[in-house]
């Protein structure tokens, strides 16, 4: 059995070590596996840039990366944790463009409540799991923006503003 989607965090690459450590005996006394080639550290804060000893698990070593999937999101090593938001953006896209290519003839409001059923799921896991900027934030709301547009026959450059409104008030 393999402890899945299991994350340690430390203020130290010592505290780190004594983590795994302590994970690796539980894990053996529960007879869990972790996986060598799922297992990664990544350094957040000002010094994410140093060269840093290297971690082990079961005296195996653990990797250190630069980006890190976890919960369907890629975290960055930077001064403060960093999203990568682009795959979440990609996988939403591909999602709306499978409805729409597949809904020809179809009432745009029935368009729109499947998007929002099937779709907005994924731009707003990554809104409740983590804690985004208000930058990442006016991302995803820009992607959710583009598929009124879309929807509706808007120009790119046309405010959906009071559109999203009237819809939400319907």
């Amino acid at each position: 059995m393999y402890a899945d989607d299991l994350m340690l965090l430390s203020s130290s690459v010592t505290g780190l070590q004594k983590l795994l450590d302590v994970s690796g005996m539980t894990a053996k006394e529960l007879c869990l596996q972790f996986n060598e080639r799922k297992s990664h550290c990544i350094l957040f804060g000002p010094r994410y840039q140093c060269k840093v000893a290297p971690m082990y698990l079961h005296n195996k070593p653990v990797q250190w990366v630069n980006s890190v999937k976890y919960l369907g999101v890629t975290l960055m090593s930077s001064k403060k944790v960093a999203l990568d938001l682009n795959q979440v953006k990609w996988k939403f896209f591909g999602c709306v463009n499978l409805i729409m290519n597949h809904s020809c003839g179809i009432f745009d409001m029935v368009k729109l409540h499947l998007v929002e059923s099937y779709c907005y799921p994924l731009l707003s896991y990554t809104l409740e799991c983590f804690d985004i900027t208000s930058t990442l934030t006016q991302q995803l709301s820009a992607c959710w923006n583009s598929v009124y547009r879309k929807i509706f026959h808007y120009k790119p450059w046309t405010s959906v503003r009071e559109l999203i409104y009237v819809v939400l008030l319907g």
